[in-house]
């Protein structure tokens, strides 16, 4: 029996790494920044304006503002001064609770390490593009 056994969990587990394959491709993006533990500090302390979504992949919320994420992500394609930018709190754990993460999608914008404010306005890419833009004028402009 432990054969059959081993083949079913092996199965399991090789379907639940399709699965978080098929959730990950919903969200990444060669234009939004992926930043894990690893990477955080050093890619936000870089000069640029992040503008993250902290989200978890099961979130309904987060996936409906996915496709808006990507294309405010190939908006700022190549920008000197602002990246849009997300990570995954399921994954990430420790970056969410120093960021005080409490709801998905949380965003916030991230200048120098530091958190500068939250976004609570509307999910248009409208709405985001003239959010982020407006803060990394205020922060470059102070920074003159």
């Amino acid at each position: 029996p432990n054969g059959k056994m081993a083949r079913v969990a092996f199965v399991a587990a090789v379907a639940s790494v399709f699965v978080a394959a098929a959730l990950a491709s919903e969200f990444t993006s060669p234009n939004v920044v992926h930043l894990t533990s690893k990477d955080y500090e050093e890619k936000t302390g870089d000069g640029k304006v992040y503008f993250i979504k902290y989200y978890a992949p099961w979130c309904g919320h987060c996936k409906r503002l996915a496709g808006t994420w990507k294309e405010l992500g190939d908006e700022f394609k190549g920008s000197s001064s602002i990246a849009i930018a997300h990570v995954d709190c399921t994954t990430d754990r420790d970056i969410c609770q120093s960021a005080q993460i409490k709801g998905y999608p949380t965003l916030k914008l991230v200048y120098k390490g530091e958190e500068l404010k939250a976004y609570r306005g509307p999910r248009d890419k409208d709405s985001l593009k003239a959010f982020v833009e407006e803060a990394a004028r205020e922060v470059t402009t102070e920074a003159a």
